[in-house]
């Protein structure tokens, strides 16, 4: 299978004082895998994120090395205008808790529907637009949807406003689906519900999910490979079985006795 994503030799510094957020990475992302990276809080897992959908600033920020999607382009050789729009156009990210991506003064069927119309492929109307954004709905578990797309995000739980994130996805036409800690802000139960959707929806649209946490337990439900990132390093990589069977590296097995702890 192809690599959709490849990361070489790249790094991120802050501008101000050079400190080192990122330090030479190189991956290979295959086309449809579901990638796991895991790491504490400060280890570049959300720098790493933002670095592939194009979100870091680079006034702040100082890139070194290549990042290629499709096997053919090299997206930080584009301009920032020409990289926005491919990643706009092919990537998407789900966050924490989605009232950080959604416009808490526009109701959800707005949103929606802005979303779908501009992806599509075809020129269609409001009213079939909102019927397939309805079957959306439904799918992710949503019964009284017109109750949904008639609220803010700040009337729905945080629960309800993940699965929202991923109908958003689920309007487009994208091909690497981005995570960042999505369960933090969810229950036990929500947490286990919202795996099992977003492993279902990304097998069924093919996409190339790359999910970051803290937690290698959750990534384990989810992922068929794990990349530990430390310090903005990369200090190991296998698949989940081999990670969690036998972890080679200190810190890895410190991340599997913290997720493992009663």
């Amino acid at each position: 299978m192809k690599n959709i994503l490849e990361l070489k030799d790249f790094s991120v510094s802050l501008k101000n004082n050079n400190c080192k957020i990122l330090n030479n990475i190189n991956i290979e992302i295959k086309e449809k895998e579901f990638l796991g990276i895991v790491g504490e809080s400060g280890s570049g897992k959300t720098t790493l994120l933002n670095s592939i959908i194009s979100f870091l600033d680079e006034k702040k920020f100082i890139l070194d090395g290549k990042i290629i999607l499709f096997e053919n382009i090299e997206i930080y050789k584009m301009t920032e205008e020409q990289r926005k729009e491919i990643c706009h156009k092919n990537i998407s990210m789900i966050l924490q808790d989605s009232i950080n991506s959604l416009n808490p003064y526009e109701k959800i069927k707005k949103q929606l529907l802005e979303t779908y119309l501009f992806h599509s492929k075809e020129k269609v109307s409001n009213d079939f637009a909102i019927k397939e954004i309805e079957k959306l709905l439904l799918d992710v578990g949503f019964e009284d949807t017109n109750r949904i797309l008639n609220s803010y995000p700040n009337e729905l739980s945080g629960g309800m406003r993940q699965r929202i994130a991923i109908v958003l996805v689920l309007c487009t036409d994208i091909k690497i689906f981005l995570a960042d800690e999505p369960t933090t802000s969810l229950d036990v139960v929500n947490q286990f519900r919202f795996i099992e959707l977003l492993k279902k929806i990304s097998k069924e649209k093919g996409l190339t999910l790359i999910y970051v946490s803290h937690d290698i337990k959750v990534l384990s439900k989810v992922c068929e490979r794990i990349i530990v990132l430390k310090d903005g390093n990369i200090v190991e990589e296998n698949s989940t079985a081999q990670i969690l069977k036998e972890p080679k590296n200190d810190y890895t097995k410190l991340l599997i006795k913290a997720a493992t702890a009663d």
